[in-house]
């Protein structure tokens, strides 16, 4: 896994932009520790920083064939290359390396951007084909690895991070009203292709940008996406038919994401079902497995005896990592400079500490990320969607006052705004309140015209399904951002097995009570005067059904029907505690965010005024006024 930076001008590259190519690929050097390369052309500049885990003496980028005029920057791990090199083989060509690199230019030879729909794995590269007169720039279908852009006037730049872009352009980032606004309703640091800088962007996941080298202009295409089907067109298949083809997939997906590595491969182990499912599986096919564990040592915040229980199942080589308290507010500070922006959620910290310890055993951790997301794991933001149904009179309908008490109305305009209600930290009304001129600058608007285009592209599907998309676009992309670059700033590479695209096509494809429902001895008639957050935590739901059957002979019982728990961080007590001085400090030095949000006034204040949001309202403000004082960003 690495990094990789590009600029292209239509009127030429100077030594002004190879300096800046310098300073962006010293962003970098945490991804790629193991080896550095540049191209330059005349409108095109491209830089490499490698972190060698194929062919490691071969494989040395950006990648360029004597015969040809084109140039590939490619971060990323094709797990199917041995195949496809085979078929490239047989079509004519050859090959001088090991590494997937030189796969992916052939491919692209061959096919054209077509090969895309070829690739299994995780990637983000660009490809210069003078050729053919344009740019490439490629994402992979979930959106694992990173690639950021800006585009103006004749100018591309594109690197694996906002802070190479912001050394790329030389130019001061500015806040984004409408991303400043997700951030503090969500945590999530992307609206869509938006950043929380103005004109910068990231690439969105399934998505291709070719950018046209005599004009200049770009344009953005999806090449795939999750499948959206209606409740009529889903698979016909029994629970137990579903579960064995899933068995198989994951398989499948566990074992090329293992073999798929010329250096050692490892595990992040948590207290729940997915890691034991992984831990598990690489067991019974003999792999040796190194396993790393992170948590505090207050008792509510680490999971050791689950994690225990299936390291000594799986017989794995099992570390845990004690997170360090004293250390979290300049880990953020670290975290903040190699990503160039805030953090999505606190445990980002741990696991970045883990990685890091990690990396002196193994390049490769495979994960348990996305499972929640894809196998339905979440039952608050997802199957919350019945309440809404409800609210409408299906399933016998709900009491009001059931509501009431969990989205503070018993009415709903759409699903849109039921959706938000049930999963943002901070409501569109309390930002209004509390950030005013953030609200003035459109902010909430195009965040609320971003969801009614989600919806509105899944409005032939049930509540739930819809439900179930919008948080895979939204949680699952910022999630496997938070994995990318919290292992890279520890120099590994995180695979995440569960998120295979052919699994997640298969998942949609099915009804939904195979991912989540009530449990059978419950019903909706016992329940009309509980909202869905009060059954969850009565234990009414089953959430991964198709999870739990499926691997019901090889989980510990104790952990198949443990409940879901998030990783545990205390940030709320350190904030409001040890460090609440450096805190308040912190929020007196960011003028642009505060004229952003109020105008006239401090940050202090909107926190003071936030109420029982305080402790939430804290770690958002700080991530951003951390943010601009790292980056001087303006407004």
């Amino acid at each position: 896994m690495c990094g990789i930076v590009g600029v292209y001008r239509s009127d030429g590259v100077d030594h002004e932009d190879r300096k800046r190519l310098d300073q962006a690929m010293d962003e970098l050097r945490f991804r790629g520790p193991d080896g550095s390369g540049v191209w330059s052309g005349q409108k095109v500049l491209m830089g490499h920083t490698r972190l060698s885990i194929l062919d490691p003496e071969g494989g040395q980028q950006p990648w360029k064939e004597g015969h040809s005029s084109r140039v590939l920057t490619y971060n990323g791990e094709l797990y199917n290359h041995q195949e496809l090199r085979g078929d490239l083989e047989k079509l004519g060509h050859s090959f001088r390396t090991e590494c997937d690199t030189e796969v992916v230019f052939h491919a692209y030879e061959e096919w054209g951007v077509s090969c895309l729909q070829r690739f299994r794995g995780i990637f983000a590269f660009a490809l210069f084909d003078p050729e053919d007169g344009c740019l490439w720039l490629v994402r992979d279908r979930l959106g694992v690895k990173p690639l950021y852009y800006s585009h103006h006037e004749g100018r591309c730049h594109f690197g694996s991070s906002l802070a190479a872009l912001f050394k790329l352009s030389g130019e001061r980032p500015r806040w984004n009203a409408a991303a400043v606004a997700h951030y503090l309703m969500t945590t999530r640091t992307d609206l869509g292709c938006q950043t929380l800088f103005e004109g910068i962007y990231s690439l969105e996941p399934g998505h291709s940008a070719r950018v046209d080298l005599r004009s200049g202009q770009m344009d953005d295409n999806s090449y795939w996406s999750i499948p959206r089907l209606a409740a009529e067109d889903k698979l016909d298949v029994s629970l137990e038919m579903a579960s064995e083809q899933v068995v198989d997939l994951l398989t499948q997906s566990f074992r090329e994401q293992r073999l798929t590595s010329d250096v050692p491969v490892g595990a992040f182990l948590s207290g729940g079902i997915d890691s034991a499912i992984l831990c598990g599986s690489l067991q019974q096919e003999g792999a040796a497995l190194t396993a790393y564990s992170t948590g505090y040592e207050r008792a509510d915040y680490n999971e050791w005896s689950a994690m225990e229980l299936t390291a000594k199942r799986c017989n794995v080589d099992w570390t845990r990592i004690q997170a360090d308290e004293g250390s979290f507010w300049e880990d953020c500070e670290l975290l903040i400079a190699h990503k160039g922006g805030p953090l999505s959620t606190p445990n980002e910290v741990p696991i970045f500490r883990m990685s890091e310890a990690f990396g002196r055993d193994c390049k490769v951790t495979l994960t348990g990320e996305g499972a929640d997301e894809i196998f339905g794991g979440y039952t608050g933001p997802t199957f919350s969607a019945l309440d809404y149904d409800r609210s409408l009179g299906a399933h016998g309908g709900v009491a009001p006052e059931a509501l009431i008490r969990a989205y503070g109305q018993s009415h709903f305009a759409s699903r849109q705004e039921h959706f938000l209600l049930a999963n943002t930290w901070l409501q569109a009304g309390e930002i209004d309140r509390l950030a005013p001129r953030l609200a003035e600058a459109g902010g909430l608007d195009r965040v609320q015209a971003w969801y009614d285009d989600l919806f509105n592209s899944n409005a032939h599907l049930t509540s739930f399904d819809a439900y179930l998309h919008v948080h895979a676009r939204v949680n699952l992309e910022g999630l496997l951002s938070r994995l990318d670059s919290s292992t890279m700033r520890g120099s590994v590479e995180g695979r995440v097995p569960f998120t295979d695209h052919r699994v997640a096509e298969y998942l949609f494809s099915l009804p939904d009570s195979f991912k989540m429902q009530l449990s059978p001895e419950n019903s909706w008639g016992e329940h009309r005067s509980s909202n869905v957050f009060e059954m969850d935590r009565s234990g009414a739901i089953e959430t991964k059904r198709l999870l739990r059957r499926g691997y019901a002979q090889m989980v510990d019982p104790e952990i198949l029907h443990r409940r879901k728990v998030s990783f545990p961080v205390p940030f709320m007590e350190l904030l409001s505690g040890p460090l609440q001085s450096r805190l308040d400090a912190c929020l007196e030095r960011a003028p642009a965010l505060t004229a952003l949000l109020v105008g006239e006034g401090s940050l202090r204040q909107v926190l003071e005024a936030s109420g029982a949001k305080r402790r939430l309202l804290a770690w958002l403000l700080m991530n951003l006024a951390l943010t601009e004082q790292k980056w001087d960003v303006g407004y």
